[in-house]
């Protein structure tokens, strides 16, 4: 196999980012660092521009909405994600793991959230790799403490797109991936990923 693609899924029960990058792994790694990015954002996603390999398919996200129940949220979620595994066919889906940084009923709603999503791709047959908030950061940013909105935007210059329209989680799906991508482009960072 020469090009895999990767969906990437910021997880929530009100709002659901997802983003499906395509690496060639024939090409060489890009130099990602946080340095040599500077200057590459434009208005719009080049979906088709292609950075070390690494191509921005598509990204977006879904409003589950606020008032709804919460199990006709996880419903639709559910059918969304199978939605995007059939039309992308990914090889591998790249998942942020569970954190409590809110408050104990946000942490709550994003775990079941990651449930609904850990179930539905482990039904479909897609491998699944998860990732710390903090590692995310480190790889796309270089930093761990990295502001959320400057993990998205770095995320996008290294694919060579621009700012996503619609909400942050589209962005943040997106460097979720981009983590499982370096992972596969350079096995020392799955070695260094719990430094």
């Amino acid at each position: 196999m020469t090009a895999l693609r990767i969906l990437g899924i910021d997880p929530g029960t009100i709002v659901v980012g997802w983003a499906c990058l395509e690496l060639d792994e024939r090409a060489p790694a890009a130099n990602t660092t946080p340095t040599t990015l500077a200057g590459r954002a434009s208005n719009l996603v080049r979906r088709s521009a292609a950075v070390g390999g690494l191509r921005l398919i598509d990204a977006g996200a879904v409003r589950l909405g606020r008032t709804r129940a919460i199990e006709a949220r996880l419903a639709q979620l559910c059918a969304e994600l199978e939605g995007w595994i059939e039309r992308f066919a990914p090889h591998e889906l790249a998942l942020e793991e569970a954190f409590h940084g809110k408050s104990p009923q946000a942490a709550l709603r994003i775990g079941e959230a990651r449930g609904v999503v850990l179930a539905t791709a482990h039904r479909l047959g897609v491998l699944v790799h998860q990732f710390a908030p903090a590692t995310i950061k480190r790889r796309v940013t270089g930093s761990g403490r990295a502001e959320k909105d400057a993990v998205a935007r770095m995320a996008l210059q290294a694919l060579g797109a621009g700012p996503l329209p619609g909400p942050a989680d589209a962005g943040d799906a997106v460097a979720v991936a981009l983590c499982r991508a370096q992972e596969r482009q350079s096995p020392l960072a799955a070695l260094t990923a719990s430094r």
